[in-house]
């Protein structure tokens, strides 16, 4: 899949739209105010891609790291007592997501 300057394995796709997130649901340039800003919608935890996804822990360990190191997504570390970590998708990604969703004329919005 590529995307403007992304370009994304089926996997690293894969993972990325894990849990609840769905490329679908970028319509407008606005980064993280899609979804009306709401985290579930822009990030998951390893516990979500482990139940959301057929990959093994390593495998979503390495793809984590593919996509961190294209920027698609930042890790939001977190000490234990605050919860799992978060990896978020970057906000110059959401709005690569929504201009291809605009040039394509889809996209929807999140809770409709």
């Amino acid at each position: 899949m590529k995307i403007e300057t992304y370009e994304l394995t089926d996997k690293e796709a894969t993972l990325a739209q894990c849990s609840d997130i769905n490329f679908d649901y970028f319509y407008e340039e606005t980064g993280y105010d899609n979804c009306d800003g709401d985290g579930t919608f822009l990030g998951f935890t390893l516990r979500e891609a482990l139940e959301t996804t057929d990959f093994s822990k390593h495998q979503i360990a390495g793809l984590i790291s593919s996509l961190e190191a294209k920027k698609i997504i930042w890790i939001e570390y977190r000490d234990r007592s605050e919860g799992p970590d978060i990896y978020y998708l970057t906000k110059n990604f959401i709005n690569a997501i929504a201009r291809k969703n605009i040039a394509e004329g889809k996209g929807r919005y999140c809770f409709g």
